[in-house]
């Protein structure tokens, strides 16, 4: 059942994703189908939303503080799965599940919490502590949405390695130092601007033995310019230089592939045709990783590809049974929770 009404969502307003194939109308659908996919595309909807809210309202993963007990996939095993998803045509049954469900948010323990004067009101600004309660390093995370999308696994490669984790981060700015563009307001993001120049003094002052920043890699500048690769190169070496100091070594997440179409809809509409929703690295890698990789380099950060923990020939929607992408630039709680070994791994000579 689950899957003949998913299927029957390919007819509805398909036109909006860019590879999806057309197909002529269909005669006869009863209303009853028709009214229950109506409702399932509301559920997908309320879920979409719910999902890229998640990044506002989240909380660390219930098992965050046992990461000592959990076993997680390794690198080797993470890029084996992703090169076997390029030969995956059905939706798994959880992942179909998973479409129409709500997704669930799990809450676990914010240990000493600190009230802090955030004048860029960012999303998190260092107020909670993640990771091990008796953890005797502390890692930063820093940067905007995608910081604390990548809390997730941090805060178990925290937990399992006997560390703290703090959260610094501003949705919708990214973290290269220049002055960007406010999509909402569609003006000068002088709050991004704030945030820029006040985060990594906050950062600083809590002497951290590693900072971890990540960031969308494109984004409008204040004059509505998209930014050149020298320029976008620039301002990372700006950011890092502001986070670096003695004692504090600094690691960077890089970018993820950009999906264009919205996962769960697409998902729905191809549930026997999965490969309908993968696409090419040539047409999903982000713009300016060379010029991440190149600020990194600039001031000795380790730089850590993310790109192979999705994309082999081809960038997949579905991998080792669990649904990858939110939306068009946030990956899935689950999948993200699979990928805390391989996190774990690229950071072991900065966690020692």
């Amino acid at each position: 059942m689950i899957y003949n009404v998913l299927a029957n969502l390919g007819y509805l307003g398909r036109g909006g994703f860019r590879r999806a194939r057309v197909l002529t109308s269909r005669t006869g659908l009863s209303l009853a189908v028709g009214a229950v996919a109506f409702l399932i595309v509301g559920t997908i909807a309320a879920v979409q939303w719910q999902t890229a809210s998640h990044y506002g309202t989240w909380n660390a993963p219930a098992d965050s503080a046992h990461g000592a007990d959990q076993t997680y996939a390794t690198t080797a095993q993470v890029l084996k799965s992703v090169k076997a998803a390029e030969n995956s045509q059905r939706l798994p049954d959880a992942v179909a599940t998973g479409l129409i469900n709500e997704d669930t948010i799990h809450v676990s323990p914010c240990y000493d919490r600190q009230r802090v004067e955030n004048p860029a009101d960012a999303d998190f600004f260092g107020e909670c502590t993640y990771g091990d309660p008796n953890g005797k390093k502390v890692m930063v995370a820093y940067g905007d949405s995608h910081s604390d999308m990548w809390a997730a696994p941090l805060m178990r490669a925290a937990a399992k390695t006997g560390w703290q984790l703090r959260v610094f981060a501003k949705h919708a700015c990214p973290a290269p130092d220049m002055p960007f563009r406010n999509p909402n307001t569609k003006t000068p993001d002088e709050k991004c601007d704030v945030f820029h120049s006040t985060a990594p003094v906050a950062v600083r002052a809590l002497h951290p033995d590693l900072v971890i920043a990540t960031s969308i890699s494109d984004w409008l500048l204040a004059d509505t310019s998209s930014p050149n690769p020298t320029q976008w190169q620039d301002g990372w070496v700006a950011t890092l230089k502001k986070l670096a100091q003695p004692g504090t070594r600094l690691a960077m997440l890089g970018d993820i592939p950009v999906w264009s179409e919205d996962g769960p809809r697409c998902l729905a509409a191809h549930v026997s045709a999965v490969q309908e929703c993968s696409v090419p690295v040539s047409e999903a890698a982000p713009k300016h990783l060379e010029a991440e990789q190149a600020a990194a380099a600039a001031v000795g950060a380790l730089y850590i590809p993310t790109m192979p923990w999705i994309c082999a020939d081809r960038c997949e929607p579905v991998i080792a049974d669990n649904r990858v992408y939110n939306d068009d630039t946030h990956l899935t709680e689950a999948y993200l929770k699979y990928l805390t070994g391989a996190v774990t791994e690229a950071l072991q000579q900065l966690l020692a």
